[in-house]
């Protein structure tokens, strides 16, 4: 089997976001709900975007909004 030369496929898929695009997670538990806003946090670091993650702790869903 030959590897893919373009790495690994995204998951959250920042990238094809615009300015204010939101997307919605499940996040059963705080290392997911860490995970994902850093995982959003070094994206926009790298890439030169800016990210607001908001958490509804009854749901456990976490919100990223594409802010810049």
């Amino acid at each position: 089997m030959t590897k893919d030369p373009r790495g690994r496929k995204p998951t959250y898929h920042l990238g094809s976001m615009i300015v204010g695009d939101m997307v919605t997670f499940d996040a059963p538990t705080k290392e997911d709900v860490k995970r994902i806003a850093r995982n959003a946090s070094q994206y926009g670091l790298r890439n030169g975007r800016f990210y607001r993650c908001s958490t509804d702790k009854v749901t456990r869903q976490i919100t990223l909004t594409r802010i810049r």
